[in-house]
């Protein structure tokens, strides 16, 4: 079956969600001012705010004490930036920034989902070994040979075919002179010529 080009296009429609929250909350003059604001970007709906209780540390708003946080969503058929949403709700909240988070709905839902998970793994050089296994053990136990734990085995003495070579001599056992090498000889200073002739 053919599909027309207004099929295409109605399959291909996306809209663009965003969770605003501002710290301090809103009144209803100023979600009035946001969604009159918001129609140049073809709003499809914008949820009724949810207020919280006054919190001593809102989540999301550090640096910001003893304010209740108001919360909604808006859905739009046109993106617009997270610049101009802080800018427009600026000017509606007569907040400033610090007190204003906004966040596309995809990214809030995904940090909801993995809010309480189990934290990754730590490094593995972070970690204790293993407890050792009983078959380990008993392998240990099995190959285990008293020759292979020779103490001292560095200082055992081989025999070497052609006998063992002369200890190398190093610069510890030149002879030592009793003249320092820095002015002790004068050094010969080489006879200058004239240019002239």
């Amino acid at each position: 079956m053919n599909k027309t080009f207004k099929q295409y296009l109605t399959e291909s429609s996306q809209t663009y969600s965003y969770k605003i929250k501002v710290a301090g909350g809103c009144d209803a003059e100023c979600i009035k001012q946001m969604e009159e604001k918001l129609g140049r970007y073809d709003i499809i709906k914008m949820t009724e705010p949810k207020t919280t209780p006054v919190m001593e540390d809102p989540l999301d708003f550090p640096g910001v004490k003893n304010m209740e946080v108001c919360m909604f969503e808006v859905e739009l058929n046109y993106p617009a930036s997270a610049d101009e949403l802080y800018q427009m709700l600026e000017q509606c909240t007569q907040k400033p920034k610090s007190q204003i988070k906004v966040v596309t709905k995809h990214f809030a839902d995904s940090w909801e989902n993995n809010e309480g998970s189990e934290p990754e793994e730590g490094p593995l050089l972070e970690k204790d070994y293993p407890a050792e296994t009983k078959e380990q053990k008993e392998a240990k136990e099995k190959h285990a040979k008293p020759e292979d734990h020779i103490e001292n085995a560095g200082d055992a003495k081989f025999e070497v075919a052609g006998g063992s070579t002369p200890k190398a001599e190093t610069t510890n056992d030149l002879p030592q002179g009793d003249k320092s090498p820095v002015g002790s000889t004068e050094n010969k200073k080489p006879e200058v010529k004239s240019a002239a002739r």
